[in-house]
């Protein structure tokens, strides 16, 4: 699976899966079984209801919907998925490491015209993706995006989920200002460290998150990166949370 590093707006570089053209042709197909399902729903209502000129008109204008939107309404309500790339294990991703904004959605939605007209072969979304470095489609390219694996590469363990025994007490509770993309990096961090042995990653993030929750701990910095992800965790899961102590 071909690999890209991406470098965030915290200025830290972080190793993405890009998706296979494979997995990606699967998800299509996927979608597009979906979108006869719906039509032939459609269809059979239609029928049932009657052949009038008002039912006829319904069941065109249903078609067109559901092949001209469903892409943009799934990606904008499943933060980048259809159907068909949630059970493939794909997203679409912003190229910058940033949360996907339904302005890159729409942006690519427009450029599927150019990409996949309906009444040509997709000659031109097919060449961009297997020639661009990145498999990026012409509305990827203009809308900064990829897309990339969901697929787990990691354990429990390696994850931004850091479980909590029972009883613990939250260090620095201004982990609850954290998003959940940003627990995410701290994650990937530490795993990039984990397998690659980058301290100096770890340093720099330990900088910027200091920065963000205004604290200056006693512990390493690699002690206080796994600490805030248990108290992200905790935080975000557990609403009772120890006031923060001058001990800290």
């Amino acid at each position: 699976m071909s690999q890209i590093n991406i470098v965030t707006a915290q200025n830290v570089t972080l190793k993405i899966e890009l998706a296979n053209i494979g997995d990606r042709f699967l998800a299509a197909i996927i979608d597009v079984l979906i979108k006869v399902g719906l039509i032939t729903l459609f269809t059979i209502g239609t029928l049932i209801i009657g052949r009038s000129t008002g039912s006829n008109f319904g069941l065109g204008l249903l078609v067109i919907i559901v092949m001209v939107f469903y892409s943009l309404v799934f990606e904008g309500l499943m933060k980048g998925q259809t159907p068909g790339k949630r059970a493939m294990k794909i997203r679409v991703s912003q190229l910058d490491g940033r949360q996907l904004s339904f302005g890159s959605i729409l942006l690519r939605w427009l450029f599927r015209i150019i990409d996949f007209p309906m009444s040509t072969w997709p000659t031109i979304g097919i060449f961009s993706i297997v020639a661009s470095e990145k498999h990026q489609r012409l509305g990827d390219l203009v809308a900064g995006t990829i897309i990339t694996s969901t697929k787990d590469r990691t354990s429990l363990d390696d994850t931004f989920y850091r479980e909590v025994e029972p009883g613990y007490w939250v260090v620095y509770p201004q982990t609850s200002r954290l998003s959940s993309r940003e627990a995410e990096i701290i994650s990937e961090v530490l795993h990039l460290y984990q397998n690659h042995d980058n301290y100096e990653l770890i340093e720099i993030t330990a900088q910027k998150v200091k920065a963000l929750l205004e604290v200056q701990p006693d512990k390493d910095d690699l002690t206080f990166l796994k600490t805030v992800l248990k108290d992200y965790n905790h935080s975000t899961t557990i609403e009772s949370v120890k006031p923060e102590s001058t001990d800290h």
